[in-house]
């Protein structure tokens, strides 16, 4: 069995040390003052920032996946899961979540450069990355409470990184070949974190993330046509997003029926309708 004392080391260092990265990026933003609205390392503008960005997002991404232990612990505990497919992913997945959530913390650098939102975003890196690969971890328990627990903490982080994530591009008011781009390729990754530790085969689960990322695109493009502030314009994509994640669990939980999808339409439509009423009192901004 996976020696739980030194895993939970790994993951509380690489989460310092991803923290860290925040922290210098958050510096360099307040020193190079990147611009909002221009397109990312296409732009002159900013692009020292944007490089370094990416290079944090996949430093931590590599880091996290070098300490990655699940595939022992999702060995260990497949009988007790009742696993009729592979145990262990195919691929290697443990670096989505902390890239994913590294991004969104660029992201926010970039549209805010004061000392209190550099601090706010090393504090939630560091936090969303913990919690985060413990709540991955949960997903592999042999107890189904402890995966319960999982599941619900790893999709409401995934919600929140993705509103950050949606809201950031979005204020940037980007052309649709940039923004809906940015959004499918997050989406894909996102959605396919939400079906981490299902029992379901690999292909299925990349087939239903690119599924839901491109309507999101679609959503995007079509949300940029109006006058939206960013964080307006991401609560509107989190709605669509809501819809998507809880379509895609239950259909890789095989609940999915037509009552399901009455009740996500009709909640997602309720929160659009109160969301574009709000957008349409606005006039943009970040």
């Amino acid at each position: 069995m996976i020696a739980t004392r030194a895993l939970a080391t790994r993951i509380i260092l690489a989460s310092l040390l991803g923290a860290a990265m925040l922290a210098a990026l958050a510096v360099l933003a307040v020193k190079t003052q990147p611009p909002v609205g221009l397109v990312p390392l296409i732009a002159r503008e900013g692009r020292s920032f944007w490089l370094a960005g990416l290079a944090v997002c996949l430093l931590g991404a590599l880091i996290f996946q070098v300490v990655d232990r699940l595939p022992e612990l999702a060995r260990a505990t497949a009988l007790q899961r009742g696993v009729r497919y592979d145990p262990v992913p195919e691929w290697p997945t443990a670096w989505i979540l902390p890239f994913v959530t590294l991004a969104s913390g660029t992201l926010l650098l970039c549209a805010y450069h004061s000392l209190i939102v550099a601090l706010a975003v090393t504090l939630f890196g560091f936090i969303s990355l913990v919690i985060g690969q413990f709540a991955r971890l949960a997903l592999y328990s042999a107890e189904e409470r402890i995966r319960s627990l999982g599941r619900l903490v790893h999709t409401l982080l995934l919600y929140g990184v993705g509103f950050v994530s949606y809201a950031m591009i979005y204020v940037h008011k980007l052309r649709s070949l940039y923004s809906a781009t940015a959004i499918f390729l997050l989406a894909v990754l996102l959605l396919l974190q939400l079906t981490e530790g299902a029992d379901v085969q690999l292909d299925r689960r990349v087939l239903y993330a690119m599924t839901g990322a491109l309507v999101l695109a679609e959503a995007t493009w079509v949300l940029n046509y109006w006058p939206a502030t960013g964080w307006l314009g991401g609560a509107v994509l989190l709605a669509v997003f809501h819809v998507l994640a809880g379509l895609t669990l239950a259909r890789v939980e095989r609940a999915l029926s037509w009552r399901t999808i009455a009740e996500y339409g009709i909640m997602a439509s309720l929160a659009i309708i109160v969301i574009v009423w709000g957008t349409i009192r606005t006039r943009g901004g970040p």
